[in-house]
């Protein structure tokens, strides 16, 4: 198992020649926070010879605790309709709160706001430079409430 294997490219011709000669699968387990594919020196390299499992933030179900089953009823054609929202259930709450466990288990509104902001300065500044080789992170906003600005406005 190899974390933020973006930051390794030198890895890949060796995991590549491995995977030649030996294809089973599960012998690696790649993970990061960049797709690969996007990588320039890397999508060659092993495409077709791995498969990406994107992770996202935890379902509903999830976050509550309970078993879902809508996937597995999708495939056996049993889909039921949709139950109306209970009156304690609060969506837009739920909604606000997402799904990440760092975000969650923030209870305090600002708390979750600053993970969030933090999670996408993150992002801007480590990953977005490091891919796109912006050497000037002035070039990237600053501003966390206007990081979808193109142009940023502030």
């Amino acid at each position: 198992m190899i974390d933020e294997i973006q930051k390794a490219p030198d890895l890949f011709p060796a995991i590549k020649r491995s995977v030649d000669q030996d294809r089973q699968p599960g012998r690696f387990l790649l993970t990061g926070s960049a797709n690969v594919m996007t990588l320039p020196r890397l999508s060659e390299s092993l495409a077709g010879r791995m498969e990406i499992i994107p992770l996202f933030p935890f379902s509903a179900g999830e976050l509550a605790g309970q078993r879902e089953g809508f996937i597995k009823r999708l495939f056996e054609g049993r889909i039921a309709k949709a139950k109306a929202a209970s009156a304690k259930d609060d969506l837009p709450a739920r909604l606000v709160r997402g799904g990440y466990p760092e975000a969650v288990q923030r209870k305090a509104e600002d708390r979750r706001s600053a993970w969030f902001a933090s999670y996408i300065s993150t992002i801007l500044q480590r990953d977005v430079r490091d891919l796109a080789r912006v050497d000037g992170l002035h070039a990237l906003p600053t501003c966390s409430s206007c990081w979808l600005l193109v142009p940023p406005v502030c």
